[in-house]
């Protein structure tokens, strides 16, 4: 990263001008545009879901910690006060096909951009005439390859590895899984106070669908598996491809943790 000193014009005024490029950056291109993952504390000004574009100015506040997504996969942490303008550095060329099937580096940006929008709206309105903004998200995932079955929806999966969510710590539950047409799994026990369980042994990459049922609820999941090729190490790749999936809680619950490693 080229940093610039800080530029003093007058005695009351100091800001530190930097160039975005590869902060932390997995990647050695430069990225030229950035999505807001989180703003820790939050910034009327920087929102989570807002996109930056070359020549943009990211005015940061004194003491807030901003966590930025470039097009090319870095994520970039930038601290307060300072003025911060985004370059518009070209990409390296990849050259070969993206293996998760989702679009290249700015309209991913723009599917993790409108997702994060999304949410964010939903928070507000929810927790509008709360006194704890935390309250307004009852759906947020604390592990992002869990599936939430509290409806039929897709769900992101990694290295067959099936882990299922519910929503609170919830009571002891039986419960039964059928993956695809097989006989299903009966009699498995979800333990009083556990948020997830793991079921034993990799899903076939062969299984579609999952159906988990109790006595009284019935939910089907579209399962979407990872493909093997792809590159966990980058988070674009992998945000891009869970939103196109629709594995959009899972998303969600992938931007917590990757934001709250750069804090």
């Amino acid at each position: 990263m080229n940093i610039m000193r800080p530029i003093v014009r007058n005695t009351s005024l100091a800001l530190a001008v930097a160039v975005i490029a590869c902060l932390g950056a997995q990647h050695a291109a430069a990225g030229s545009q950035y999505v807001v993952l989180s703003v820790e504390p939050a910034a009327d000004e920087l929102l989570p879901g807002k996109l930056f574009l070359p020549s943009d100015v990211i005015n940061v506040p004194a003491g807030t910690v901003v966590t930025l997504l470039g097009e090319d996969g870095s994520m970039n942490s930038i601290s307060g006060p300072g003025a911060f303008v985004v370059t518009a550095d070209a990409l390296a060329p990849k050259g070969t096909a993206n293996p998760t099937g989702a679009q290249d580096g700015p309209s991913k940006l723009a599917l993790i951009a409108g997702l994060l929008t999304k949410e964010r709206q939903r928070t507000e309105s929810i927790g509008g005439s709360r006194t704890n903004a935390d309250q307004s998200k009852p759906n947020r995932l604390d592990y992002p390859w869990a599936i939430l079955v509290d409806e039929s929806s897709p769900g992101c999966i990694r290295n067959g590895e099936l882990v299922l969510a519910r929503r609170g710590l919830g009571e002891r539950l039986v419960f039964s899984v059928r993956l695809g047409n097989a006989e299903p799994l009966n009699g498995l026990v979800w333990g009083a106070g556990e948020p997830t369980y793991a079921l034993p042994g990799p899903v076939s990459p062969d299984v579609k669908t999952i159906t988990v049922e109790t006595n009284r609820t019935s939910v089907l999941i579209e399962v979407k598996a990872l493909p093997s090729e792809a590159d966990l190490s980058d988070p674009l790749e992998v945000l891009g491809w869970m939103v196109s999936s629709g594995c959009e809680r899972q998303a969600l619950a992938f931007v917590d943790t990757i934001a709250s490693k750069r804090h």
